[in-house]
């Protein structure tokens, strides 16, 4: 039923650094602009290709007292995104002469570095090409150097082996080791062991949960039936508009989501125009101003 990665969701202090350091420095597009529609006084930022497709996108929600994230017992390590191959020696010059002066450290094969809010990154080369469709003209990044997609998550959990068999006997992913992927190996979810007795404190650069992708309501209904029958805990059960979404939690209390791929955020913008104003789904259309009223502009 999973098809692959949906989006990754974290915290920022900042939506306007947030904003800046995802579109001019990493290329990405800022494809919505919207609130946290459970608590509308936050702001909710998502950034992936040209054409918002599911696999690209980095969602994250401003949280302007946020202190920093500790990591230390059951959380969401580094994301990797993929990026044409021979363009790793760009990324890095292209970091650390950033206004950010990001520290960017050669691990293997991967490019290790940092965004303004400490959320752990890397960058790795793969052999495919970006679509021309979906090729960013907003930023200085060349197009044969930008972001292809997500390819890998890490999570440190207490017990290992019971998220690794959620992840397989309820999500139906592949597992190899202590990964787990998808029917076309594109995305890969590495579990490790955390050691730390103490339980995380999520802020600023922390993640709150990753999402998973469907392809359609049918197959997101198939697994909300099963998550009742298996007993995993549903948090919500959602239609967001711009896709719905199934929130469960992995047995290490990790959020997982599972979105459907559609029908997608051109619903109420056009393809050229997304970003470019506040989109609300129609059932927040009617709290607009009092929305409104309630965020400061970046």
């Amino acid at each position: 039923m999973i098809t692959g990665i949906h989006h990754i969701s974290a915290f920022t202090k900042s939506a306007q650094i947030n904003h800046h350091y995802y579109t001019d420095v990493l290329g990405l597009r800022f494809v919505k602009n919207t609130v946290n529609q459970q608590k509308t006084s936050i702001r909710h930022l998502f950034y992936g290709d040209y054409k918002a497709t599911p696999g690209t996108q980095l969602t994250f929600f401003e949280l302007k007292k946020a202190g920093q994230t500790y990591l230390r017992d059951n959380y969401f390590s580094t994301v990797t995104m993929n990026v044409p191959k021979g363009s790793l020696t760009f990324w890095k010059k292209r970091l650390e002469n950033s206004d950010f002066q990001v520290t960017a450290v050669f691990d293997e094969d991967k490019l290790l570095f940092t965004d303004p809010d400490g959320l752990l990154l890397a960058l790795k080369e793969a052999d495919d090409i970006l679509p021309l469709e979906r090729r960013t003209n907003h930023s200085s990044v060349p197009q044969d150097k930008q972001i292809l997609r997500l390819s890998e998550i890490e999570l440190f959990v207490k017990d290992p082996e019971a998220t690794l068999t959620f992840l397989t006997t309820f999500l139906g992913l592949q597992k190899s080791e202590n990964q787990v992927k998808d029917p076309l190996g594109r995305f890969v979810t590495t579990v490790k062991q955390s050691t730390s007795a103490h339980k995380t404190r999520l802020g600023r650069g922390g993640i709150d949960h990753i999402a998973y992708t469907v392809d359609s309501t049918e197959s997101l209904e198939a697994l909300h039936q099963k998550a009742l029958e298996m007993d995993v805990p549903v948090e919500m059960y959602v239609n967001r508009d711009y896709f719905k979404s199934l929130y469960v939690l992995e047995p290490n209390g990790l959020r997982i989501e599972i979105a459907t791929t559609g029908p997608g955020f051109t619903i109420d913008e056009s393809l050229e125009e997304l970003g470019t104003s506040l989109a609300l789904p129609s059932f927040l259309e009617n709290k607009r101003a009092e929305i409104e009223a309630q965020l400061e502009d970046f």
